[in-house]
C-alpha cells in the first residue's frame, strides 16, 4: 500500500515539476510553445486580425518562429499573409508571407523564422503597451485561400522575460 502510494506522488511531484519548469524556461529565454490557435486563413479571414497569442502583463515576449499544420483543405490563393503585432495590415514581424498558399494537402505543415523575412530587426512584444493590438501577436489574412472558411492551426514558439 505504501509503495502504491509513493508511487502516486512521485507521478503528482514529477507532473508539478514539468509544469513548473516548462513556464520558467519560456521566462528564462528558453524557445517554447506559447501557443496553439487554430484560425480561418480563408477569404473569411480576411480584412481581420485573428490573435494567435497576448503578452502578459508586466512581461515581454520574442516570437522565434511559427509552424502552420494541419490546414482543413487546399490553402492555395492563400498569396498575402501577414504575422505580427498591431492593428495595421502591413506585418510587422512577416509581411506578405506567399507560401502558405503551397500548402495542398491537410498534412502539410510549413515553419516561418523571422530571420528568412524582410530583415533581422524586430521589437520586443511589451505587455503593458498601452495598445491591446500591440501586445498581441497575431495574423491577418490579405488574400486568404480560396475556400471561404478554411482553417489552419497556427502554433506559436517564443519566450517571455
Amino acid at each position: 500500500m505504501f509503495k502504491k502510494i509513493a508511487k502516486q506522488w512521485l507521478v503528482v511531484v514529477l507532473f508539478i515539476t514539468v509544469l513548473v519548469m516548462g513556464a520558467d524556461l519560456k521566462e528564462k529565454g528558453q524557445t517554447g510553445l506559447l501557443s496553439s490557435t487554430s484560425v480561418t486563413i480563408g477569404t473569411n479571414g480576411n480584412a481581420a486580425k485573428q490573435d494567435l497569442y497576448t503578452v502578459p502583463p508586466g512581461k515581454d515576449g520574442i516570437v522565434e518562429y511559427i509552424i502552420l499544420r494541419g490546414p482543413s483543405a487546399s490553402l492555395t490563393g492563400a498569396t498575402d499573409i501577414n504575422f505580427g503585432v498591431g492593428a495595421g495590415t502591413t506585418g510587422s514581424w512577416i509581411d506578405a508571407e506567399t507560401g502558405v498558399a503551397d500548402m495542398t494537402a491537410t498534412t502539410d505543415y510549413q515553419v516561418f523564422e523571422r530571420t528568412n523575412h524582410i530583415s533581422n530587426e524586430f521589437t520586443v512584444i511589451d505587455g503593458d503597451d498601452a495598445t491591446a493590438n500591440n501586445r498581441t501577436f497575431g495574423v491577418y489574412p490579405i488574400a486568404g485561400a480560396t475556400g471561404a472558411a478554411y482553417t489552419v492551426t497556427i502554433d506559436v514558439f517564443g519566450y517571455i522575460f
